[in-house]
């Protein structure tokens, strides 16, 4: 069984979170004999060590150039041909649309038996919305490759119910094979059997210069456009207006909207940049996580798993409306607060006790882990379909 990604970048936390850990927990708890097959532009491979880290982390990958320019990506089908005939592989999951058009069409040789589709966002929506492929060819045909690939594919993976419902709305899907597995946290990382105990936890805030009193929101994550900076710094300001004792930790690189804030509020803004392994115990000295994002179609169906990271370091999340299937969870377990941008009430937050992040941290460990009886159930009902016999 293969395990197919098609990238024009290599990012090793997503690979080692969203990939490799999925293909560990399949093999170790399912036995399902899963190994990565990794298409990476030539670009990508002669100038990193994208291949060295990605066999480090998972020494039985199969790491090979994809076609040239990423509007050819159709043509590396016949790598995987050439793939499949010698190692005998017949079945695929397929990370993407893209991976998924090429793996069916493959499969009409005979080569693959049964192609998955991992949808693990709504990609057309993507690329209209935040131009995330900005190649002609590939704006004017996603929607009929994602249709494709929704309705042609022999199973799928799903992030979230919202997604499916918009694979409903928008390609008329009307099978019932499918499972919701939202993104889910990475057992290398993430993998304490308990909660930290509050002395630890009140270390940990002051070593990095915070004192008890002090309110911490973070946000943990990257720059992409559909992180949207803007309404974060919009609707923080005035939260940091009105109480000096709350403080913001960007766990990120700096952009400019960062910056500005650093140079409106002297001492309270800090930010670092960090290893996906040291990420954990900074959150833990926090006291909610920040989750905002604007109201599009790509956010409605999401699934960050940086809100599970969150609730597993025991912080509270602030999340914006409609944002996957989250928001609903955070309004059904008490876990945090909806942010209405409608709402011009002001919000008042305080430091999150123990008792309520280590409640914050059993939730994370219920549906978040990959080893949950949830996601389990999810992941066995995967397998049964997988099988070719």
């Amino acid at each position: 069984m293969l395990y197919i990604t098609l990238l024009d970048q290599f990012h090793p936390g997503i690979y080692s979170s969203q990939v490799v850990d999925v293909c560990d927990h399949l093999n170790q708890k399912h036995k399902a004999n899963i190994r990565v097959l990794a298409f990476l532009s030539i670009r990508e491979l002669l100038s990193s060590d994208a291949k060295k880290q990605l066999k480090k982390i998972s020494p039985t990958a199969i790491v090979v150039p994809s076609m040239p320019g990423l509007r050819n990506f159709e043509w590396t089908s016949i790598f995987l041909c050439v793939i499949c005939l010698f190692t005998g592989e017949r079945v695929a999951i397929c990370r993407n649309v893209f991976c998924t058009k090429m793996a069916l069409r493959v499969k009409k040789t005979g080569l693959l038996k049964k192609v998955v589709m991992d949808g693990r966002s709504a990609m057309a929506a993507e690329i209209e919305e935040y131009d995330v492929f900005p190649i002609d060819y590939l704006r004017h045909n996603v929607k009929q490759w994602e249709k494709l690939a929704v309705n042609e594919s022999d199973f799928r993976i799903s992030v979230s119910e919202k997604l499916v419902e918009y694979w409903r709305e928008k390609y008329n899907y009307q099978s019932k094979r499918h499972v919701v597995i939202p993104c889910t946290l990475d057992a290398k990382y993430f993998d304490q059997e308990n909660y930290i105990t509050q002395s630890l936890h009140q270390q940990l805030k002051v070593s990095l210069g915070f004192s008890n009193n002090d309110i911490i929101a973070v946000y943990s994550g990257s720059n992409a456009p559909w992180q949207s900076f803007k309404l974060l710094e919009d609707n923080l300001t005035p939260i940091l207006n009105a109480d000096p004792n709350f403080k913001i930790l960007f766990l990120s690189k700096e952009s400019d909207h960062i910056k500005a804030l650093k140079r409106k509020y002297e001492g309270r803004i800090i930010v670092k940049w960090l290893e996906h392994k040291d990420v954990l115990s900074y959150l833990q000295c926090c006291d909610y996580g920040i989750l905002l994002r604007e109201q599009s179609e790509t956010n409605k169906v999401a699934s960050p798993v940086k809100f599970a990271e969150y609730l597993y370091a025991g912080l509270k999340v602030l999340i914006s409306e409609n944002l996957g299937d989250l928001s609903e969870f955070v309004l059904k377990h008490q876990c945090g607060s909806v942010i209405k941008f409608s709402d011009k009430e002001l919000k008042k937050f305080q430091v999150v006790g123990f008792d309520e992040k280590k409640y914050c941290f059993d939730l994370a460990c219920k549906y978040f882990k990959k080893e949950s009886d949830l996601n389990n159930s999810s992941y066995k009902q995967l397998m049964e379909n997988l099988s070719i016999n």
